[in-house]
This record gives C-alpha cells, sequence and structure tokens, in this order.
C-alpha cells in the first residue's frame, strides 16, 4: 500500500559538514540541527523513497514515530505534504451526530454519509436527538442510522458522550448536524493515526452557503475553519484545538479524556482538546478530509455566535491554568514594535529612528549566525527576510490588540486621538494580511467590514464572559524568545 508522500518544502535544503547534519530554510531563515538518522531519512526521502522503505533498510527504527516527527516538520515549514497514505486495514468507525430539531439538516447529513467512500460494513451512524419537539425517528428510514433519542434537552457536550457510549467504532468520528461529509472525509483522516501518540485527527471545514458576500467570508474566516497549514501538538502550552465539527478520536483517547464535559455549551471542543494532550496525546489538524458548514448566514446571528465563542475564554483558561497565549518575540522587534506605537502615539517621527538601528542589528546578528553555520545567502535576501520577520511579529502584536482591545482603544481616542491613528492602521494591517492569506472571493470593502464587526463581537463576548465568571485570564499573555 502506498504510504505518506513527503518533499523538501521550496528554499530548503540538507547540508552535511564537519559540524554535523543540518535541514535549513533561506526563506524564512531558520536552521534545525538533526542527528545521522533522521538526516538520511531527509535524503532519502528527497530521492523520491518511502518512509516504509528506509524502515525496512534500518531495523530498529519504529515507522509510527518517524512518521510524527515528519509531519512536525511539515507543521514548522521545512516539508511539504505530497500525499496521504491509503488504508490498509478500515477501523470500524463510529459517527455520532448530535440534534435538535434540524431534521432536514440531518437528512442532507446522513445522505452525505451514504455518499461516503468507506466500506459500509466498517461504518455506524448514531444520532443522538437531544430532546427534538418532533421525534426525528419518525423521519429517519434507513435500518443502518441508530437513532438514541433524550426525552429533555442535554446540550450538546453530552449528546457526545451518550453516542460514544453506544458506539463499537474503534475509532469516534463526530460531525455536526449541519455539516455535509466529503466523499474522502474518512479515507483522508485515518491514515493520520498511523502517527505515534496521536489521538484525535481533526479535518477541514468549509462553507457550505457560497452565495451572499456573508457566505463568502464565513467560507474562509468560520471560527471552524482551521486554515490550509497542517498542526500538530501534544502537551505544551499552546491553546491549539480542533472543532466537534469535523473530529475523529480513538476509542482509548476519549475513554482517557473522560469525553466532553456536559454541561458546556460553548468551548467543549476545546476543553476536550486541551485534556487530551494534557494526558500526552497529540493532537493533529490535517487541512484534508473536509466537511461543509451550514454557517450562521444572517449577519446578526454570526455575530452572536461569535460573541458566544467568546465568553467560553473565561471558563477555558481558568479551568487550564497551563495553557497560555504564547507570543515569540525577539528584542529587536519587540522594542520596534514598541518604538512604532511611540511614533503613532506622539505624532513624532523621532521614535522611527530606532527601528532602523534595530534592524541594523538583527542584520548583523543573522548575518554572522549565517557565517558561524557557513549558509551563504545574498544579502538582499537576509535583508527581505528579516524584513518579513518583523512584519510578522508586528501582525501578531497587532492583530492582538485587535481582537480583544479594539473597543478600548477606540474609546480611550475620545481622551488621545492619535489612538485612532493606531487602531485604524491596525484593523487596516491586520484585515490586509488576513485577506491576502485567506483569499475569500469577495472584494476587501466587504471584507474589512465584515472582519471589524467579527473582532468587536468577540471581544465584546470575552469581556462579558470574563465579568461573568469574575476571571481574567484571557488577557494574561506569555513571552518566550524568538
Amino acid at each position: 500500500m502506498k504510504g505518506f508522500g513527503f518533499s523538501l518544502a521550496a528554499n530548503t535544503f540538507l547540508r552535511e559538514d564537519p559540524d554535523g547534519y543540518f535541514l535549513l530554510s533561506r526563506l524564512p531563515i531558520k536552521m534545525l540541527r538533526l542527528n545521522e538518522s533522521l538526516y538520511r531519512l531527509l535524503e532519502h526521502i528527497q530521492d523520491g523513497g518511502e518512509i516504509a522503505d528506509f524502515v525496512s533498510r534500518n531495523p530498529g527504527l519504529d515507522e509510527a514515530n518517524l512518521l510524527r516527527v515528519l509531519l512536525s516538520l511539515v507543521a514548522k515549514g521545512y516539508l511539504k505534504l505530497e500525499s496521504i497514505a491509503e488504508i490498509d486495514d478500515f477501523p470500524l468507525v463510529s459517527v455520532i451526530i448530535p440534534v435538535k430539531d434540524q431534521p432536514e439538516d440531518l437528512i442532507e447529513c446522513l445522505q452525505s454519509l451514504a455518499n461516503l467512500n468507506y466500506p459500509g460494513d466498517r461504518l455506524e451512524a448514531i444520532v443522538v436527538d437531544d430532546g427534538s419537539q418532533k421525534e426525528i425517528s419518525g423521519l429517519i428510514d434507513s435500518p443502518d442510522v441508530r437513532i438514541i433519542r433524550q426525552a429533555e434537552s442535554q446540550g450538546q457536550a453530552a449528546c457526545r458522550n451518550i453516542g460514544a457510549e453506544n458506539a463499537s467504532g474503534e475509532i469516534l468520528a463526530f460531525i455536526d448536524a449541519d455539516c455535509m461529509a466529503g466523499e474522502k472525509w474518512l479515507k483522508e483522516l485515518i491514515p493520520f493515526f498511523k502517527t505515534a501518540s496521536v489521538g484525535a485527527v481533526g479535518g477541514y471545514v468549509d462553507g457550505y452557503y457560497k452565495e451572499s458576500y456573508l457566505d463568502r467570508y464565513e467560507e474562509v474566516a468560520s471560527s471552524l475553519n482551521m486554515g490550509k497549514r497542517l498542526l500538530l501538538e501534544g502537551r505544551t502550552e499552546s491553546s491549539f484545538y480542533v472543532p466537534t465539527a469535523n473530529m475523529l478520536v480513538t476509542r482509548e483517547a476519549f475513554a482517557a479524556a473522560g469525553g466532553f464535559k456536559a454541561g458546556m455549551h460553548v468551548g467543549e471542543d476545546v476543553d476536550f482538546c486541551w485534556r487530551l494532550r494534557n494526558l500526552d496525546y497529540t493532537l493533529l489538524y490535517a487541512p484534508f478530509g473536509s466537511v461543509a458548514h451550514k454557517h450562521r448566514n444572517k449577519l446578526g446571528k454570526m455575530l452572536q455566535r461569535r460573541s458566544d465563542y467568546g465568553t467560553s475564554e473565561a471558563v477555558l483558561y481558568r479551568t487550564h491554568r497551563d495553557k497560555r497565549k504564547t507570543f515569540l518575540i525577539s528584542v529587536c522587534s519587540g522594542l520596534s514594535f514598541l518604538a512604532f506605537t511611540l511614533a503613532i502615539l506622539l505624532v513624532n517621527a523621532w521614535p522611527i529612528a530606532p527601528i532602523l538601528i534595530l534592524f541594523g542589528l538583527d542584520l548583523w546578528r543573522r548575518s554572522a549566525t549565517l557565517l558561524k553555520f557557513n549558509m551563504e545567502l545574498p544579502f538582499p535576501q537576509v535583508i527581505y527576510s528579516t524584513f518579513r520577520s518583523y512584519l510578522s511579529f508586528f501582525y501578531f502584536a497587532l492583530f492582538h490588540l485587535v481582537r480583544y482591545y479594539l473597543i478600548l482603544i477606540f474609546a480611550l481616542g475620545f481622551l488621545w486621538h492619535p489612538l485612532w491613528v493606531f487602531g485604524g492602521l491596525a484593523i487596516i494591517y491586520t484585515s490586509i494580511v488576513d485577506c491576502r492569506v485567506k483569499k475569500p472571493k469577495l472584494s476587501y470593502p466587504f471584507f474589512l467590514f465584515f472582519y471589524l464587526l467579527e473582532h468587536l463581537a468577540y471581544q465584546v463576548g470575552v469581556f462579558r464572559g470574563c465579568l461573568k465568571q469574575k476571571y481574567f485570564g484571557s488577557y494574561i499573555l506569555s513571552f518566550r524568545h524568538a
């Protein structure tokens, strides 16, 4: 059977010299020291070889561990995932769907499951009716669908737990009733469970509606859309999670984590993923295996949902004190951001001068590092890479301010008008970057309109949740040297 296929990312190369083995990237400029075994594996991959062949020639190596290392290099941008492994032994999968008063959506969701490119005898569908006004069972005539009805509504978290308790599958696949599974949903995600320590895998959540301006915004900017980059995290302080609209979990990992926290109506997927990772399971997001979600396509309902998501932060960060919003920061880029901020707020160009000095120091430091490791790059390319790193840090810093403090910035602007300029520049810069990255099928002014309203709604929800919980851990930041 065909295994996972990898290649070196663009501008990335291997180097062996007396100082050791290295994996280097020209853009952005970064370097990773390797052990000889991993270096030889990457050489093997560069020559078109597969992991299984390398393991067969090097007894004692574990293919699952090597796969995890390679996928982590994909997540860090050193490698590119070219192809997904084929399934040689189809595990029994239990698809669990909580539903309440969504009969038309459920029927369409079940039809999409019937069209899956996956053996029917290795699949079971479990619908948990969360106290719908009209019983769902009368609308479903398929003998392949099991329906469990709750007399009273207990929430989606409880329904997913009930579905898991009654499931027979080795893999529990969670999907929402208002989602339609793509034909390759399971076939593209299940192979990632071959990776060592992976307990859960999330897949891509696309937009179902694509007609209106809001539809096209939600298609790329929905909170359920985790983007086009592969991600994986184990037990770290990061806030990484995958949504239950498209989440696969091993039965073992689900039981170890104790399932979802019944009673949570927003953020239960985040809480579950964080508990899972704290048990040393790896959580992986792959931008494949897509489902199409029927997002809220009315502006008021969309903004209310974003605000509801914001309210969950206080509960999550109070429960999980080990999680932090972490910033990777270098001294020069951090000081440059402060200088830029002062220049705007003081309406004075002089603070810009230190940025040029700091940029020069950073160039000298990077050039010295490249020289130390005999990494020859044209000086213009070093300048470009350094400049990009500054733009990246400015984006993340400004995005955080837009996400959590934009209302406060504009309110204080009545007392200090330059804050309006600073807030305006922040929203324009971050929205332009996100528009270029997400590539929505709508013009920038419409993207900016929805982008601004979304951030305002979310930060209102965050503050409201913090007030209700009397805990403001959502605003605590953690800094690490880049």
